[in-house]
């Protein structure tokens, strides 16, 4: 979700600096939070590097300062890390104010010395790799001291579950959607992208730029503490393949950012990884495997635009069961969503099922999905 840059380029959600991501490309549902623009917290800021300077039309990403020993750590999406690993001159500013040069920024600007990305990272990508899209930068201390010593620090903190209550700060870009270039944040609650180690959350207004930008558990609205859970990255730079500004993503913590968090803390160079071993999870079907023999056909999409993912099961009797936001709540409730009676229709085909739910032929999977044998209960693409 960075704005493209000369010295990376990366392809994917990051729009490239002469047409930023302007506008969405679908409509957020009824509902979906809106970000509050602030006065942004000492620890919280963003990068400035060669081209993009201080006070310029734009800023780049979104970083964060994390409590470690040398008090010199700040944290990213590993997309961005790609960007300043490759610049000749780069700084953190904390708590950026518009207007104010390098000298008056309110802790200063903190020099960029190192960056730490784990190898097997590719930037912008969908692959299973996105699940490593987080960095870690290492800054000098500036004429007043070292960064976490005037900043303060969010804690690092790993974690196994996709689902949690945080506040999600970051910097837009581009001066059309964020002419002052303040921080925003939003409080909302996170659930998981299937397939991937990453969490999922929709609010509005999440523009390039804000990538890097920390997702907070326990947050304090008034110091800005608390735990970062996530960072804004992972699958297309943190978006969805129709890059909306509502919906967002995030890399979970487990042991590979873990250790790349003590490499960074240690100052130690990153070495060589084993391959990325990716999440092996399918959503588990409700009921017996005698249940889904009956099923002729299996597709997902968002059919009901809510942003969120729900499945259709086609029965061999010809009647349609639509399972609604089994992202969120899995596939063991079945939803009216707007059909007759308990969540069934008479149809004569997939494509009619999906014009009968509104769907408009939206259908992530549109040949389906391979219905399991007796004994399996794993929904697998073929």
């Amino acid at each position: 979700m960075n704005n493209a840059v000369p010295v990376d380029s990366p392809p994917g959600r990051a729009p490239t600096a002469s047409a930023p991501r302007i506008g969405t490309r679908s409509t957020p549902p009824a509902g979906t939070p809106r970000p509050e623009h602030f006065g942004g917290h000492p620890m919280v800021g963003t990068f400035f590097y060669d081209g993009k300077p201080v006070g310029g039309k734009s800023t780049y990403c979104t970083g964060s300062v994390v409590h470690t020993a040398a008090h010199d750590i700040v944290l990213t999406a590993g997309h961005c890390g790609r960007g300043l690993q490759r610049a000749t001159h780069r700084i953190f500013v904390p708590q950026y104010r518009d207007g104010l040069s390098a000298a008056n920024q309110p802790r200063g600007v903190f020099a960029v010395s190192q960056m730490y990305i784990d190898p097997r990272y590719a930037a912008n990508t969908k692959k299973p790799t996105s699940d490593l899209d987080l960095a870690f930068a290492q800054v000098d201390p500036n004429s007043r001291g070292k960064v976490e010593d005037l900043t303060g620090a969010l804690t690092f903190t790993p974690t196994t579950k996709y689902t949690h209550r945080v506040t999600v700060i970051g910097y837009p870009s581009s001066e059309s959607v964020n002419s002052k270039h303040q921080a925003i944040r939003c409080p909302v609650t996170t659930s998981r992208l299937p397939g991937y180690r990453q969490m999922r959350m929709t609010c509005t207004g999440f523009y390039g730029g804000v990538s890097g930008g920390p997702w907070i558990e326990d947050y304090d609205r008034t110091t800005g503490t608390g735990k970062v859970v996530g960072n804004t990255g992972g699958y297309n730079g943190g978006g969805n393949d129709a890059n909306d500004d509502w919906v967002t993503y995030a890399p979970i913590y487990g042991k590979d950012a873990k250790d790349l968090f003590n490499d960074a803390a240690a100052h130690r160079t990153v070495g060589a990884r084993p391959p990325y071993q990716p999440s092996t999870d399918r959503p588990v079907l409700p009921g017996s495997a005698g249940t889904w023999q009956h099923a002729e056909l299996l597709a997902s999409g968002d059919f009901r635009h809510t942003g969120h993912s729900d499945m259709i099961a086609v029965w061999t009797d010809s009647e349609v069961t639509l399972y609604g936001d089994v992202g969120t709540k899995g596939l063991n409730w079945a939803s009216g969503g707007g059909l007759p009676g308990p969540g069934v229709v008479r149809a004569g085909s997939l494509h009619e099922a999906v014009l009968q739910v509104g769907g408009e032929g939206r259908v992530d999977h549109p040949d389906g999905l391979k219905v399991p044998p007796p004994g399996a209960q794993s929904l697998e693409e073929p």
